[in-house]
């Protein structure tokens, strides 16, 4: 039993008397998953079945899902700020849907306590704090939100439910589920009841989707459902997946939800069941579940099972038409003898088609088809197996897939389904992100850096044997040891026989080491002169370049600014150059640049808050006075995920929270302006994820159109080109767009004369290329790209 925080045992689980649901997921533009992570998982082991949405979902997606799948609560965490509209405006949303969901969140120390208790006051059902976590430890606050969400979400139909089925009301369809898995002894009843409520007798298809967890088959099912939306403008679909239950806690994780892209459509309903039974793959009630999508009508839908191993035929009572969802790691061919969906299966997807091996499992899974069905005379290409790899947009094998199904769901039942999508496009190449052959290719990285360490070690203590025996042949010839190594050695007239076999074994060792390796052990002493003095001289492109190797230190010491080792012995030498070497050199460990610049102090000029004017003016405070401007931008959550400001509340609440909020060339052109970013002595650097690339482009074309701005200055063309930009916005019948504010101290107005417009908008085509040329050979700016999570990358 683990110890609570205040002292003492922690809190044994609570153990729910009801099926309790909570839909968890963290905030908008939110990457940080990690608490809410854990708090579901312990969700699930107190015995909750949680559908998990991920990160980085809006309030419209939790409220939607916790319709759908008839939640109790909601529990969310929030990092990003913006937490008071993003909570209020998902206490507006689950009031309007008339629904009884309870409202939990938390965000560590940035839900500040006045917020807490605005958002209590609001209707919120609680905010975690800190204080709450040393008080109550994890345990005690999961029990709270399980003890506030248990209760039954009915005991009968109302009138409401059953009426809304026909429309396909999402509240209606999850009730009437809900009831017949939480009320078995009232199932045929409320099947009746829903049966007579429905649309009526009408031809609707079931496809089944089974295959071994991990295969995929989530991620295959949005395509399929993405396919489906654009094949038919005006038909709907249902989707019924399925999850295993914990059989010691009775807790499940639901998370079919994360890898399903498409289903945030008004044509799509979606409902995650758990098995509420150990060893099986569908849950008792999935056809109630069927029956209750085929009453309201829904043209098609879809059953995802769990997936748990070999034999998952079950799929095959409840669906029209069953796919079987596999990868290449099965082990060896003769494990697809034990597969029973190879027989019952009407098209087999082997996913993930990009893993090493796929190729071979494609021409062994083709063979046991040919054999368990006896197609023997059918051709490898007509065989009702696909390849594919869900995960990629637009994946040819998931085209070639989504067609089949469609095709043998329209021959099978006849309900009307023949797909229309174009797929004329569609060729027999595979796009790979990483093509097979190269799927190892950071195994092979670590494996040419292991090569490279076997190397240097080798080479070091061949040069090691070679200084002690020069060292040796000199002693023998009363000599000092030489310094300097020189290449092979050269036997004397009348050397002791001795000294012979030591300079032919010498020269027989010598040759042995690497060319690379040679010369840079006869450099030496010359490098060790070039910094030994006091000034370092460098050539870059064109300009000789020449740097003071001294520095001064406060109390007015001489301070090499480049130390190199003192050793003697030709192998400590070696290491040291095929390992660190100096600044400028191979491999590179001390910078790719021999000295650092000068005229600049290693200060970060860090700002990031509001719009792109108030950070301006931040920077112009903090760069004020000083010889270089070293820029270091910080952007808010919105900008970090690719997405344009906006009014609605949960995107509103966040934008310029904790950072600056960028959605144009203009943002950028007035986060900067005053700075002239070709010069040496600024320099950018911002911090971006998913739309570093547009970020980038942002800088360049401001930097682009600075350079335009300062040739339409030297050249005294502002009043011709201001006649220009009017005559552009009185075309467009808008204002052209200004910078808000008055103008910081140090501000000059530099990259604000083409507000709106673009450089090759005002000057002569010829003009523009030079200036563009010129300004992307010496901007200095930096986006440093760190994907947080995979869906951005």
């Amino acid at each position: 039993m683990s110890a609570h925080p205040a002292g003492g045992p922690a809190p044994e689980p609570y153990r729910p008397a009801n099926h309790v649901r909570i839909v968890t997921a963290a905030s908008l533009f939110d990457g940080h998953d990690a608490a809410i992570n854990i708090m579901r998982r312990i969700l699930q082991a107190s015995g909750a079945e949680v559908i998990h949405l991920g990160h980085n979902r809006s309030v419209k997606e939790i409220v939607d899902c916790a319709v759908q799948e008839d939640a109790q609560g909601i529990a969310i965490t929030s990092y990003q700020g913006g937490h008071v509209e993003y909570l209020k405006y998902m206490h507006d949303l689950v009031r309007e849907a008339g629904v009884d969901i309870r409202i939990f969140a938390g965000g560590g120390g940035t839900i500040l306590p006045a917020e807490i208790q605005e958002l209590h006051d609001y209707g919120i059902t609680r905010i975690f704090s800190p204080d709450d976590g040393r008080v109550m430890g994890l345990q005690g606050m999961i029990n709270d939100v399980l003890r506030q969400c248990d209760f039954a979400v009915g005991t009968a139909p109302t009138k409401a439910h059953l009426a809304g089925l026909k429309q396909r009301d999402p509240r209606s369809l999850g009730r009437l589920i809900s009831l017949t898995e939480n009320l078995p002894d009232q199932d045929e009843e409320l099947l009746a009841a829903a049966r007579a409520a429905g649309v009526g007798e009408r031809c609707i298809p079931v496809l089944g989707i089974t295959g071994t967890g991990g295969a995929g088959k989530s991620s295959l099912v949005d395509e399929l459902v993405r396919r489906f939306l654009i094949d038919f403008p005006d038909r709907t679909i249902a989707i019924v997946s399925v999850d295993p239950s914990r059989r010691r806690s009775g807790g499940a994780l639901l998370g079919d939800r994360i890898r399903m892209n498409a289903i945030d459509d008004p044509r799509v309903y979606m409902r995650s069941l758990a098995t509420r039974q150990s060893n099986l793959a569908l849950s008792k009630y999935v056809r109630h579940s069927i029956d209750i999508c085929k009453a309201a009508g829904f043209d098609l839908v879809i059953v995802e099972t769990s997936g748990i191993g070999q034999s998952d035929t079950e799929i095959t009572d409840h669906a029209d038409v069953a796919l079987y969802v596999m990868t290449a790691e099965y082990g060896a061919a003769t494990q697809l003898e034990k597969i029973d969906m190879l027989d019952f299966a009407d098209l087999i997807a082997i996913n993930k088609f990009d893993h090493r091996g796929s190729l071979d499992a494609l021409r062994d899974v083709r063979k046991q088809v040919r054999r368990n069905k006896e197609l023997f005379e059918t051709a490898d290409e007509d065989l009702p197996v696909h390849a594919t790899i869900a995960s990629q947009f637009n994946d040819p094998g998931m085209n070639r897939l989504y067609r089949a199904v469609m095709a043998v769901l329209d021959e099978r039942t006849g309900c009307g389904l023949k797909s229309q999508l174009d797929l004329s496009g569609d060729t027999e190449r595979r796009n790979f992100i990483i093509p097979p052959e190269r799927v190892r290719y950071l195994a092979e990285i670590v494996d040419a850096s292991g090569r490279y360490d076997d190397f240097t070690a080798a080479q070091s203590t061949l040069a090691s044997q070679l200084y002690r025996l020069a060292g040796t042949v000199a002693a023998l010839r009363v000599e000092d040891t030489p310094d300097v190594f020189t290449g092979p050695l050269e036997a004397r007239d009348g050397d002791a026989s001795t000294v012979v076999e030591l300079v032919a074994l010498f020269n027989e060792q010598e040759r042995r080491l690497d060319a690379d390796a040679r010369t840079g052990l006869a450099a030496w002493p010359r490098t060790v002169a070039r910094y030994g003095a006091e000034q370092f001289e460098f050539q870059v492109r064109d300009r000789v370049i020449r740097q003071d190797l001294l520095t001064s230190s406060l109390s007015g010491n001489a301070i090499p600014k480049v130390c190199l080792p003192r050793y003697r012995d030709w192998g400590d030498i070696l290491d040291w150059l095929l390992r660190e070497n100096v600044p400028g050199a191979f491999p590179y460990a001390a910078g790719v640049f021999p000295l650092k610049r000068e005229g600049e102090d290693p200060t970060r000029m860090f700002a990031g808050e509001g719009g792109p004017e108030r950070t301006n003016r931040r920077f112009h405070y903090v760069s004020a006075d000083m010889p270089a401007a070293r820029l270091s931008t910080a952007f808010d959550s919105v900008t970090l995920y690719g997405e344009d400001p906006d009014r609605r509340p949960d995107i509103y609440g966040k934008v310029g929270n904790s950072g600056v909020s960028i959605a144009t060339v203009d943002d950028i052109k007035k986060l900067y302006s005053g700075f002239d970013l070709a010069d040496p002595k600024t320099s950018v650097s911002m911090t971006i994820n998913g739309p570093a690339p547009m970020m980038l482009a942002f800088f360049m074309n401001a930097a682009i159109d600075q350079g335009c701005e300062k040739h339409i200055r030297a050249e005294g063309l502002e009043d011709e080109v201001q006649k220009r930009i009017e005559a552009i916005y009185r075309d467009r019948g808008q204002p052209q767009p200004t910078y808000n504010g008055d103008l910081p101290a140090g501000n000059d107005g530099l990259g604000l004369m083409l507000l709106g417009v673009s450089g090759d908008q005002v000057l002569p085509a010829e003009v523009y290329q030079r200036i563009k040329a010129e300004t992307l050979g010496v901007v200095r700016g930096t986006v440093q790209a760190d994907i947080l999570k995979e869906d951005q990358a």
